[in-house]
């Protein structure tokens, strides 16, 4: 037994020694923190709407609702935008760079009239979703009016998802990290004195959603000017009109478009799913809804540092089979796994400790509280997982196994948790802390089967 324990240590130490993977999670950093970054305004916004007085836990519900509408709009745009992230940083790469420019202009033009119609297309049926989803009358009207306000920014919030695309493209991070940072600092300071009535009279939610729409525009603009130098390095105003040009962005327009349509598709039903999930929660009473929108919050922020490992995982892997150094390509899949799985592992025996704590950031109503307590219990233990199935999973779609991902996804899409979420939550009218067991279970056997092809040697192209 002692001999057991000694050799799982020391394969955990070697890993968090291997010189790859300090070098991958080195790389991370800064795309980590500024994904983290242009995440966490949802959560601190959460938190300040859930502390309004008597009717915070509708108001968290209603958050809830209009947030995931949104994101059902602007997750395509994301999708779409790492797409045409490829093109860029190729051309950019092989010197090309005006050519890189070309796409990058027509990705903003294409994402800026896409998420445009976008707001449209939710002004004329965004009410019909809320009543579908919405327990009860109150939070339908809160939701309602909160979208109304929220979706200002969405057309700009899409244009900053190129925009990072393409200073991770061209090697330069920091700079959307800057636009990501200070904008979401805007939105915190903002909702702050917007949902309390600082200086401001008080809007309770609708303060979050202006706030939120105000730091889109800012972000947008100051990714903007960060733009200007590159823009005016390989442009002339003079040229801007001409036939040629217009016909070149009519060109990578296309191009773009045919490149991002898969994962525009992927993205739209995965978003999709994340509604059907919170409608199911609402059924069980607004109580449980509120509990699912904050633990969607936190899990938002827990995984997405998994997109950014797994990038730059996937990043240097690809320069070592380049170089045909197999064995230690898979060496630092595998460390980066151990590694990541040990981190994960220490953040859900948290959650596991202190559930009740995690929860009363968002709320100071008891029933709310004592119902996310359960529902963390159930759910903390499958952290580890999820965020292992996100950073496999990506990093095998940045790798070129995407039919792969995208059948086994399918698959327990469709054929389990959809099913699953829709029996409990329809049928058996199933408390909250149910429905997050099916994402555990969902997540679990993901993981199983993103491991094995791991293991099997069957990615490596």
């Amino acid at each position: 037994m002692v001999s057991w324990r000694k050799n799982v240590l020391d394969r955990v130490y070697s890993a968090f020694k291997n010189k790859d993977v300090i070098w991958i999670l080195k790389l991370a950093a800064i795309s980590t923190i500024s994904l983290s970054v242009s995440n966490i305004h949802n959560f601190f916004g959460t938190i300040m709407v859930g502390h309004t007085g008597e009717m915070s836990t509708e108001q968290i519900s209603a958050t809830g609702i209009a947030l995931l509408i949104v994101l059902l709009f602007s997750s395509p745009m994301n999708a779409f935008s790492s797409a045409t992230q490829s093109i860029m940083s190729k051309l950019w790469g092989s010197g090309k760079r005006r050519t890189a420019l070309f796409s990058l202009k027509s990705a903003i033009g294409i994402s800026f009239l896409i998420s445009l119609t976008a707001t449209i297309l939710i002004l004329i049926v965004g009410e019909n979703f809320i009543k579908i989803m919405a327990p009860d009358q109150s939070v339908a009207n809160y939701s309602k009016r909160f979208l109304t306000i929220r979706i200002i920014g969405l057309p700009f919030t899409s244009v900053t998802f190129v925009m990072r695309a393409f200073f991770d493209a061209i090697g330069e991070p920091k700079n959307h990290l800057k636009f990501n940072l200070y904008s979401t600092v805007l939105c915190i300071i903002l909702s702050y004195f917007l949902v309390f009535g600082v200086f401001f009279p008080r809007m309770e939610l609708y303060g979050f959603a202006l706030a939120s729409s105000l730091s889109s525009i800012f972000a947008a603009v100051y990714g903007g000017l960060l733009l200007k130098k590159y823009l005016q390095e390989n442009f002339t105003i003079d040229e801007i009109g001409r036939p040629e040009y217009m016909e070149k962005i009519a060109d990578f327009s296309l191009k773009n478009f045919k490149v991002a349509f898969p994962a525009f598709i992927a993205s739209f039903v995965v978003a999709l799913s994340f509604i059907v999930f919170l409608w199911a929660s609402g059924v069980a009473g607004v109580e449980h809804q509120a509990v699912t929108f904050a633990l969607i919050n936190i899990l938002g922020v827990v995984i997405l540092p998994a997109s950014a490992i797994a990038f730059s995982l996937a990043g240097e892997i690809g320069r070592l089979l380049g170089k045909r150094e197999i064995k230690r390509a898979k060496l630092a899949f595998h460390d980066t796994l151990l590694v990541m799985g040990t981190v994960t592992l220490a953040i859900s025996i948290l959650f596991l400790i202190f559930p009740e704590k995690i929860i009363d950031i968002f709320s100071d109503r008891d029933r709310l509280i004592n119902i996310g307590k359960d529902t963390i219990l159930f759910f903390s233990p499958s952290i580890p997982l999820v965020f292992l199935g996100m950073l496999i999973s990506t990093t095998l779609v940045s790798l070129g196994d995407t039919k792969f991902i995208v059948t086994v996804e399918s698959i327990l899409h469709f054929c389990f948790f959809l099913p699953s979420v829709l029996i409990l939550g329809f049928y058996y009218k199933a408390d909250s802390k149910y429905l997050w067991l099916m994402i555990s279970i969902y997540f679990s056997m993901f993981f199983a089967v993103l491991f094995l092809r791991i293991k099997s040697g069957r990615w490596i192209r």
